[in-house]
């Protein structure tokens, strides 16, 4: 009987396992005691069993999942997906809500003549001089008018103005047109105002505001469908309109809310008025049927022009 042994590094304390099978291993032997010529099984070398080594490492690692590095990542990404999300929501609803500026429009307009939205056109080129009006008028109609003294001719009074702002928007100021005839006579004047529109200026102690001119009214009588601009309003027995003045038509700088505030009268605890507001609210209007009354009724001062403003009127 042969005595062959068997390839060093077989034994069960070597480091590196053999790949030699015990089946394999004893057949060897049989057959070579039996003498029929099999070769002996051949060893893999240390590279192969160290290949081997890895792959079997790296199937294992896959079964059993992603290494803890990847669970640690896919861990936190799980813990802050559900954060982003609820972030992006509250940032969408309150750009809805006009909250962020995202994409607004400017709050004040630049310092030249721009067109505005809805129609005019800005005084930004104006801004900072005092004592500008787009129209021109005479010294008195930048001073507070005479309380409760009659006045012959065509009147224009200031009805209600304010400020607002909404979601996105810039915001505008809403002036409300009072229009009266007079102690005698009839006032016809067109939609567009001699197609020159309405002239505002707000005025603080450093100039010019805000100001525009060209402005539409909105009449509350409405036009003939086809004929808005065409048909006259007849305020024989008084009439009103209406006018926007959007923020674009504010100086750079300025505040639309801000000076709305600074167009109110100061008042007291008693809510009575204490003096005259900071800033000069002036609105004109020029149409040749004002003229054309003040003639009729032997009133020639003051040609086609109408204004009024929001000082407090002189007197007791």
């Amino acid at each position: 009987m042969s005595n062959i042994q068997p390839p060093e590094g077989s034994d069960g304390g070597s480091e590196e396992q053999s790949s030699i099978s015990d089946e394999q291993w004893t057949a060897f032997l049989r057959d070579a005691a039996e003498g029929d010529g099999a070769a002996a099984p051949k060893e893999p070398s240390a590279r192969a069993r160290m290949v081997d080594r890895r792959f079997r490492n790296v199937l294992k690692a896959e079964r059993k999942g992603r290494s803890p590095k990847g669970r640690a990542f896919r861990d936190r990404a799980g813990a802050v997906i559900p954060w982003m999300a609820v972030t992006a929501v509250v940032l969408v609803g309150a750009y809805q809500q006009g909250l962020l500026s995202w994409d607004r429009p400017p709050a004040s307009g630049p310092a030249k003549a721009v067109a505005l939205p809805g129609g005019g056109t800005s005084d930004g080129d104006r801004c900072g001089t005092k004592g500008y009006h787009h129209f021109p008028l005479p010294a008195a109609a930048s001073s507070p008018a005479p309380q409760a003294t009659p006045r012959p001719g065509p009147q224009l009074d200031l009805g209600s103005y304010g400020y607002s702002q909404s979601g996105r928007d810039a915001g505008t100021f809403s002036i409300g047109l009072l229009f009266a005839q007079g102690p005698k006579g009839s006032l016809k004047v067109s939609r567009t105002l001699g197609g020159e529109g309405v002239a505002v200026e707000i005025e603080g102690p450093d100039g010019l505001v805000a100001g525009a001119h060209g402005l539409p009214v909105t009449w509350d009588s409405p036009g003939k469908t086809g004929r808005e601009d065409k048909t006259h309003i007849d305020l024989t027995g008084g009439g009103s309109g209406e006018i926007t003045l959007p923020t674009l038509a504010l100086c750079p700088g300025y505040d639309g809310n801000a000076v709305w505030k600074a167009l109110q009268s100061p008042i007291d605890s008693s809510n009575t008025i204490t003096g005259q507001p900071a800033y000069t609210l002036t609105v004109s209007v020029r149409d040749p049927g004002i003229g054309e009354l003040r003639k009729s009724i032997g009133v020639p001062v003051g040609g086609n022009l109408l204004s009024a403003n929001n000082l407090v009127p002189d007197g007791p």
